[in-house]
């Protein structure tokens, strides 16, 4: 007999977990399929840990939006849960004109998609923050910065334990099938779990 269930998340990285973290607010019966042994053992924690400002993605797409937007919300949520950051800044620099023209380009697009506190620096102004830099121009990215990602994933986790939701490890999701409401998932367990349709 299957079991059944609100929601269902594939997926224990920090996209997954923060899903939890936010739905199991609200949801009793959500349920966290994760083929590793644990959570966050695969991109979430093998990346630079940077907070990246947004400057890079193209205008209007959905990266751009998402990076302004969650610049700023990581900021916030490292604030409110103690999790380890810091707001660093970057320096991406130029070493010839050639590369000043790029430079140039990435500020113009970081400011079209919303990134703040951009800043062109010249020669000098990069020597007054690194002296060892020798840069003819730079762009000034000061919401750039880096976070302890481990314990950004442990916070989404337990908050979503602390809430209900259940975590199944050691599980890989192998089918999903949608001909009618409910949605039939079946995992490498060989148990299936239907997701319960919303009410209208």
């Amino acid at each position: 007999m299957p079991a059944e269930v609100d929601v269902i998340i594939i997926g224990a990285g920090v996209v997954g977990l923060a899903i939890a973290a936010e739905v199991s607010q609200t949801n009793k019966n959500v349920f966290v399929f994760e083929k590793n042994r644990t959570f966050g053992l695969e991109t979430s924690s093998h990346n630079s840990e940077v907070i990246h400002a947004g400057m890079y993605y193209p205008e209007n797409s959905f990266k751009a939006k998402f990076c302004v937007d969650g610049n700023t919300l990581l900021y916030d949520i490292c604030r409110k849960f103690n999790i380890g950051y810091k707001k660093l800044g970057k320096l991406i620099v130029a070493a010839d004109d050639v590369e000043s023209k790029e430079v140039e380009r990435l500020y113009h697009r970081g400011l079209k998609n919303g990134v703040g506190g951009l800043q062109i620096l010249a020669h000098d102004d990069i020597k007054k923050l690194e002296p060892n830099v020798n840069a003819v121009a730079a762009l000034l990215s000061p919401s750039t910065g880096v976070i302890d990602s481990y314990n950004l994933l442990r916070c989404f986790y337990g908050r979503a334990k602390e809430n209900g939701a259940e975590f199944v490890f050691n599980t890989e999701v192998i089918g999903i099938e949608r001909k009618m409401a409910p949605i039939r998932l079946t995992s490498g367990m060989m148990k299936e779990f239907r997701r319960l349709p919303r009410e209208s």
